[in-house]
């Protein structure tokens, strides 16, 4: 049996803040209460709060400048294209706003290639697809592989589930050692019919391909995922900060 989903803070408090800036309670230009005062006015907490300012960074709606506030930019051009802000690894973690599809959960599968890039010594892999939604719409199509053993303890959580969260945030619980970093390859490719149809687009398109292959503190690798973005519905903005000189 499902579990029932239940909605983060975060969303209900999303939400509310677009409805209010969408309907001009906040117009364009507006400084937003600090997040101390917004803890208070909707009595949650602090991580919440900065969950939801997040994502409404990344739909466009608001600004943060440091050391100054949180200032409503206004209402997007579209809403039908899904903005992330990667900024550090937790980033990976989370996908505020959406939900995921289960296309098919953690089945063993003999796959040498993926099993000799996880380090296993095995030929067997597990590996799990899903989509990912935004208002409805999907935009990403992901296999995610893992070790047969963590691929059976996943299936027996229930993890990957419909609805909010990520796998490789949902299976941290369940390693021996937490997740300390991935590796990361972006490239372009032309999706086949099956990719296609589950992220809206037509065979031949070019899709934005990204392949992240996640270790722990001790080196081991974790998960590979292979994810297929249709770039009509998706954007992926990276900040980059300078380091501090030395004197």
């Amino acid at each position: 049996m499902k579990r029932a989903v239940e909605v983060p803070a975060y969303r209900t408090l999303t939400e509310q803040l677009r409805q209010q800036i969408y309907g001009g309670s906040f117009a364009p230009g507006t400084r937003l209460p600090t997040e101390v005062e917004l803890c208070r006015q909707y009595e949650v907490s602090r991580h919440t709060i900065r969950l939801a300012l997040k994502q409404l960074v990344a739909e466009g709606l608001i600004d943060q400048i440091q050391g100054s506030g949180t200032y409503v930019r206004g209402r997007p051009q579209t809403d039908e294209r899904y903005v992330r802000s990667i900024g550090s690894m937790d980033d990976l973690t989370m996908w505020p706003g959406t939900d995921m599809d289960v296309v098919q959960p953690f089945v063993v599968r003999v796959d040498a290639s993926v099993a000799s890039r996880l380090q296993l010594d095995y030929v067997e892999v597990a590996t799990a697809q899903v989509r990912r939604l935004f208002n409805g719409q999907p935009f990403v199509y992901t296999r995610h592989h893992v070790s047969p053993a963590l691929g059976r303890i996943l299936k027996e959580q229930d993890i990957p589930s419909n609805g909010p969260g990520t796998v490789i945030g949902a299976a941290e619980a369940y390693l021996q050692r937490p997740v300390a970093g991935v590796q990361q390859n972006i490239t372009a490719l032309n999706c086949d019919a099956d990719i296609a149809r589950h992220i809206g687009c037509a065979p031949g398109d070019a899709v934005i391909f990204i392949e992240r292959l996640y270790y722990d503190t001790s080196g081991a690798f974790i998960e590979l995922t292979e994810s297929f973005f249709n770039p009509r519905r998706y954007a992926y903005r990276v900040d980059l900060k300078r380091k501090g000189r030395g004197g």
